[in-house]
């Protein structure tokens, strides 16, 4: 029997613009030569329009669902940068960003997703919610969650990588009184309710490099909320608590490190000689910081452009096959820490 994918291999397009001309999709944009080279190839293979198996029509359009508020993404480079990056490519593909959900200020029923051509998810969301919510809907790309484990397609950027790399360079410069300063990883279900814990790929990457460095006796952490101000809280617990106080110390992401700065300048640590940092995320103020702050950065707006390639990819109906895609970041050197040669 002649299906939709014959049609369209003697077409040389994709099953997808074959279902929407068919469909007569109104946003689909083609060459009146490739309008005629479908139909062409349906009638030359003798593809019967009207008793083909009907199925649910999937729109143009993704939902993407936000662990965060709108507020929250505003304030937060990274998460302000993967919306710029989910925006800009859908809109460059012509896809409709429908039903955004921000679980932590408007959580409501999750209903007629089935109707959407994908779902991206942003953040950790648990993983019973995204089972529920592929019952309705079986084209879900999860963003910054590469815990997931069910049949999605995973895009993140490398996190535990180059938490790996940082720690080491720290070692191998001589420290062995490694600190790490980071916030909580936050588990939401649909319903907006959050888990607090400590399972977070920056500090669980640390854990197991202390461990396997011998290093355990020196393990000292603190996690919080992910502000300038938690920065400045914890380090100063940290000044408190730990004596002798270590000599470096990784911060996950840059607005705390703001805080962790405050913290120690206040103390009389100079920073670079008495603690070096690293970072992650290189916002424009880590160039500003006095000394300024050696960090990770991360094109947060390629992966927010990759989730939606990928979404539409299911839409169109390119793939089957599910995909991991690792995001490669890059150590951007500066006072704050500057690795032996």
């Amino acid at each position: 029997m002649v299906g939709i994918r014959d049609v369209a291999r003697r077409a040389n397009v994709s099953p997808g613009t074959v279902s929407r001309l068919l469909n007569n999709d109104k946003t689909l944009s083609v060459s009146e030569a490739t309008r005629e080279r479908i139909l062409q190839a349906v009638e030359a293979l003798d593809y019967d329009i009207h008793k083909r198996k009907y199925q649910k029509k999937k729109l143009p359009s993704i939902g993407v669902i936000a662990t965060i508020s709108r507020q929250s993404e505003l304030d937060d480079p990274y998460f302000n940068q993967l919306r710029t990056g989910i925006e800009e490519e859908a809109r460059k593909l012509h896809l409709g960003l429908n039903r955004v959900y921000n679980l932590s200020e408007n959580a409501r029923e999750w209903k007629d997703f089935d109707h959407l051509g994908a779902v991206i998810i942003v953040g950790t969301v648990k993983e019973k919610s995204v089972q529920a919510l592929m019952k309705q809907n079986k084209n879900v790309v999860v963003v910054d969650n590469p815990d997931i484990t069910e049949e999605v397609d995973l895009v993140y950027a490398d996190f535990e990588r180059m938490t790996q790399r940082i720690l080491s360079l720290f070692f191998e410069a001589g420290h062995r009184r490694i600190a790490y300063i980071g916030g909580y990883n936050i588990d939401v279900d649909e319903q907006g309710n959050k888990e607090f814990n400590e399972n977070e790929k920056r500090l669980r990457t640390y854990k197991q490099f202390m461990q396997e460095h011998g290093l355990e006796a020196e393990l000292c952490y603190k996690v919080g909320e992910w502000e300038p101000l938690e920065g400045k809280r914890m380090t100063d617990e940290l000044l408190a608590e730990k004596e002798p106080f270590p000599t470096a110390i990784l911060v996950g992401s840059d607005p705390l490190s703001v805080g962790v700065y405050r913290a120690l300048q206040s103390a009389g640590k100079e920073i670079g000689k008495d603690v070096v940092i690293a970072s992650f995320d290189d916002i424009e103020i880590s160039e500003f910081l006095t000394p300024n702050l050696t960090t990770v950065k991360i094109n947060a707006e390629a992966i927010g452009r990759a989730a939606v390639r990928l979404a539409n990819e299911r839409i169109e109906g390119i793939r089957e096959e599910h995909i991991v895609m690792t995001f490669p970041s890059k150590l951007v050197v500066r006072e704050s820490f500057i690795p032996e040669n």
